[in-house]
């Protein structure tokens, strides 16, 4: 099973290098690489394609795996369209959407994740992100407040761009709606495009699945910090959340990419 791996960052973040190591490892073959890089300047992106260059040719994957680069300015980045631009790239049908400072739970993260599209009506798969400190998970209470919020706000229908696998072809016909933020003017800063992708396939008669075992170390910051952002950011999604909702469905979504004189992002092919 192919899978495309689109990685999205500004500049090098800090865990950069342990996520291309712990993809490298994974039990499902990575097949490429589509790094979507939002960057500020030249200089950190060739520090940024250095990088790639020493993990894929002469480290983890021996020069055995497709890479690409797309640089965005910070005037052409938003959420609906960076994602989309790593998806249009890449080749394979699955393909996994992630960023530079989420990291794999385990070597079988990538096995857990496709298993699922077995079945023909699954559309995406996703999981839940653990805050932790330097790779160890947080424990106790703030453990406990923090998966109470992920389940509530995650539930079993939405397919997150943190992480999570989706079927190309019904991106093809429903993209991420850069559209959104006119309509819902809080998605601008909160995003949710990935929701209403979610819920945009379940009216079409697909599933969305939330699998725990497709999970992955994901933080900003302090674990306490986390951990009360995450609690703030359960109220505000759900009210975004619940406006999504009240869309009509099915509904047509917005790309730049369908527009060529407004999309202009250039591929870097780097092995």
């Amino acid at each position: 099973m192919n899978i495309s791996v689109v990685i999205r960052t500004r500049d090098k973040e800090r865990y950069f290098e342990y996520l291309l190591e712990s993809l490298a490892s994974q039990t499902v073959r990575v097949s490429e690489l589509v790094v979507v890089d939002n960057f500020s300047s030249e200089e950190k992106k060739r520090g940024l394609k250095s990088d790639l260059n020493e993990a894929v040719r002469n480290g983890f994957w021996k020069g055995k795996v497709r890479t690409k680069l797309i640089a965005l300015s910070d005037d052409e980045f938003s959420h609906a369209y960076s994602t989309n631009v790593g998806v249009a790239a890449a080749e394979n049908q699955l393909v996994c959407i992630t960023n530079a400072h989420s990291l794999p739970l385990s070597r079988r993260w990538l096995q857990e994740g496709t298993k699922h599209f077995e079945d023909r009506n699954v559309a995406g798969v996703s999981g839940f992100f653990i805050p932790h400190q330097e790779g160890t998970a947080i424990r106790g209470f703030d453990k406990a407040v923090y998966q109470f919020t992920q389940r509530a706000i995650l539930r079993q229908d939405w397919c997150s761009t943190i992480n999570c696998i989706i079927r190309k072809p019904l991106w093809q016909v429903y993209p991420f709606d850069e559209n959104l933020p006119k309509i819902i003017p809080e998605t601008k800063k909160y995003g949710l495009e990935d929701y209403d992708w979610s819920q945009e396939m379940l009216a079409r008669g697909f599933r969305i699945v939330v699998d725990p075992m497709f999970s992955v170390f994901h933080s900003h910051g302090r674990v306490l910090n986390e951990t009360a952002r995450n609690v703030k950011g359960y109220f505000v999604y759900r009210q975004i959340q619940q406006k999504i909702d009240l869309l009509s469905r099915p509904r047509v979504s917005f790309s730049r990419l369908y527009q060529p004189e407004r999309s202009r992002f250039a591929i870097e092919l780097l092995s």
